[in-house]
């Protein structure tokens, strides 16, 4: 039976990711979605966060550009193998997405000592935004020495992998365990069959989301049609060249 859904749009203040701008979504709460149907949804660029189902509508922006990493054919750089080897230390475990005092204590930390939060976070918005979840989703912890120093929230979807968040604690910055997630997250889709690994929406004049692009070969959402990130960025050029001929 067809699920009935509300759509909402939303006004959620600046842009978290440039200088200027507001953000606003078009969203909808689903208490329970089939892996099949979300997505197809991410084939047309929404995401979620805890139930919510999203799309955003800022005006006169659409930067915020879904992107997937090809698992299949993906070639480590020499500066991701070497994050890599300085990590092969640490023990990695898969859990059922849960509450523990362990990893609202971590997301505390993270939030306030690396985001620089004014003030922490509470329960209901760990709750909401990580534990909440209407499809199959996996914590991924990471340990040095029985210590927490990482978790990552992965949605699992017929034919990929979505990446829905990570934290670290920030004592252990140079190990730049954000990198080393991504790196075993796509191995991880290797082995589970998963072709892809979706990573959410990539911002290219964003130091917080143009990172997205250092994994390849990736594939971007235009218009409802994924396409080659290296041939957007061939395109790129051949356009700036194209005007650069009027002058």
């Amino acid at each position: 039976m067809a699920q009935a859904v509300q759509l909402y749009r939303t006004n959620n203040g600046p842009c978290p990711y440039r200088d200027e701008g507001v953000w606003e979504n078009l969203s909808f709460q689903v208490e329970s979605l089939p892996g099949e149907m979300y997505e197809k949804l991410l084939n047309h660029g929404y995401r979620r966060s805890g139930c919510s189902i999203y799309h955003p509508v800022c005006q006169g922006c659409k930067r915020c550009i879904p992107i997937r990493i090809d698992a299949t054919a993906f070639r480590a750089t020499k500066s991701q193998r070497r994050v890599w080897r300085k990590n092969q230390e640490l023990h990695i475990t898969h859990h059922p997405v849960q509450f523990t005092e362990e990893s609202f204590e971590l997301y505390q930390k993270y939030q306030i000592n690396w985001h620089h939060a004014e003030q922490a976070p509470d329960v209901w918005e760990f709750q909401n935004f990580l534990i909440n979840t209407p499809v199959n989703t996996e914590m991924i912890e990471y340990r040095l020495d029985d210590v927490l120093i990482g978790i990552g929230w992965i949605d699992h979807l017929p034919t990929l992998i979505s990446s829905v968040y990570f934290i670290f604690d920030p004592d252990f910055a140079s190990r730049r365990l954000g990198v080393y997630s991504i790196l075993y997250e796509i191995e991880y889709c290797q082995k589970q069959n998963r072709p892809w690994l979706y990573l959410g929406y990539w911002v290219e004049d964003s130091p917080k989301m143009s990172y997205k692009a250092d994994y390849r070969p990736a594939q971007i959402l235009i218009n409802d049609q994924w396409q080659s990130l290296d041939r957007f960025y061939t395109d790129a050029v051949l356009s700036a060249s194209e005007n650069l001929a009027f002058f």
